[in-house]
């Protein structure tokens, strides 16, 4: 039987993630969280589907709200040449805080969220390129912002 055959069949889609997937799955976790916010589909691999089940834990929800938290913090406060990490984009933050703040009170709530919201704000938070930290367009993070929420509700 081919890798491939393997990989597709139902039997492996079930299969519960082992530690190798779960140690694999922390080592790559920035990439897999851009794959998992861009659609691909947790069966794809043992660590995708860890990486999964990575991403809906208390302790990772809780993380990426104060993700949000400090960055609306950052963009209140003076500007300091001895910054080590991207300045947020003022403007687009304090537009978005009541959004950001929104979705920071549902990632700490008990409510039920889509693993691929988080990983894409996981990835919105970490790209220095994106619409946090880069003024795109006028209104490009309220847009990512809106999209985001979309993926974090549970379709069901």
């Amino acid at each position: 039987m081919s890798a491939f055959a393997l990989r597709s069949s139902s039997r492996y889609r079930r299969r519960r993630p082992t530690l190798e997937d779960r140690v694999i799955a922390r080592m790559l976790a920035r990439s897999l969280d851009r794959e998992l916010a861009a659609g691909a589909p947790a069966h794809l691999s043992g660590a995708h589907a860890a990486r999964l089940g990575q991403l809906t834990t208390d302790r990772t929800r809780r993380a990426v709200a104060n993700g949000l938290d400090r960055l609306i913090e950052r963009a209140d406060a003076p500007s300091s040449r001895f910054q080590r990490t991207a300045a947020p984009c003022r403007e687009q933050v304090r537009e978005a805080t009541e959004t950001m703040r929104a979705i920071a009170a549902r990632l700490r709530s008990a409510e039920p969220l889509e693993a691929r919201g988080i990983a894409r704000l996981r990835t919105l938070l970490s790209d220095p390129t994106g619409p946090f930290y880069t003024p795109v367009q006028a209104d490009s993070l309220a847009v990512a912002l809106h999209e985001t929420i979309r993926l974090l509700d549970v379709v069901g």
